[in-house]
């Protein structure tokens, strides 16, 4: 269990920079525009650029997250820890949660500066 908490921080201290973008992308576009049902792709407020840029590092971040954690329930399988299905459950549940929380750190520390 300590495994899976400490490489999921670790994962998750990139993950700041990914969920940064992520909020800039959505705060920059307002939410009206959402609802349109053409847009124009060479538009300059076009949401195209920011997928351009966002999708393969975000894409790759995320593989490496799947990849590392599919390891870890395998040799929490072999070990005995993982039998159940609910046990893959809370190993998913955890590893997210902890990804999360260097995001949360930094959050609560910005909030004061």
């Amino acid at each position: 269990m300590r495994r899976l908490l400490v490489v999921n921080v670790l994962l998750g201290i990139p993950g700041i920079i990914y969920y940064w973008m992520l909020s800039l992308m959505v705060l920059r576009d307002p939410m009206t525009t959402w609802g349109r049902t053409v847009r124009d792709l060479y538009e300059t407020h076009s949401i195209l650029p920011v997928q351009v840029v966002l999708g393969p590092p975000l894409a790759i971040g995320t593989i490496i997250w799947v990849l590392s954690n599919v390891n870890l329930v395998y040799r929490r399988k072999r070990a005995g820890s993982c039998q159940k299905a609910s046990g893959k459950f809370w190993h998913w549940f955890i590893a997210l949660v902890a990804s999360l929380i260097p995001t949360a750190v930094f959050l609560c520390i910005a909030a004061f500066f």
